[in-house]
């Protein structure tokens, strides 16, 4: 989602409503994956998605199209994450508890426990938050690390530094849970 005639958001103001529509269609999952990543609920995710967009409508009259507008909604998104974060601290009196009560497998989970997405996903998942962020925003979003840097609000030094550090932590965590890796630390799989 570049910037220009395309940007949704531009023709949303220009009192195209079809457009709001379709921004919500076509970054919607992508919000929701995010929110997801990060440790939220399904449900929880869902409200904090909405929240974006509601967020958007709101601020429509006064949005400048001068970058990249998945990053400005990913950007609004990582605010709503952190509020929600703090809030639930504040309502939990302390440390950040999970949303969910029950963390035993159910069913589903259960058949996919020898899935490599599943290995993957919970690698990711025992990362500390602002390295899942991290990873999350530069590599599964695949924001260019200046938009990355702004969103964060770190050097874009600090970002390529942690990227590459994250993700070489993260080869090596994946490699000794795959017993099917070569001699040379490669596999069919790896993260390249």
């Amino acid at each position: 989602m570049q910037p220009g005639p395309d940007d949704l958001l531009v023709r949303f103001q220009a009192g195209d409503a079809a457009a709001f529509d379709q921004l919500v269609s076509e970054m919607g999952p992508r919000l929701k994956g995010y929110f997801l990543r990060q440790g939220a609920q399904n449900a929880t995710a869902e409200d904090l998605t909405q929240l974006v967009f509601v967020r958007v409508f709101q601020a429509r009259q006064r949005y400048k199209s001068s970058g990249r507008l998945d990053a400005y909604l990913l950007r609004i998104a990582h605010n709503l994450w952190i509020d929600s974060r703090r809030r639930k601290r504040f309502l939990t009196g302390g440390d950040d508890l999970p949303d969910a009560v029950d963390s035993s497998p159910g069913p589903a989970e259960e058949a996919v426990a020898g899935d490599r997405a599943s290995v993957l996903r919970a690698a990711l998942g025992r990362l500390p938050v602002e390295t899942r962020e991290l990873l999350e925003l530069a590599v599964l979003q695949r924001l260019p690390y200046q938009e990355v840097s702004e969103i964060l609000d770190i050097p874009v030094g600090t970002v390529k530094s942690r990227v590459y550090y994250s993700l070489r932590k993260l080869r090596d965590k994946l490699a000794v849970l795959e017993p099917e890796a070569d001699q040379d630390g490669t596999s069919s799989g790896s993260l390249s």
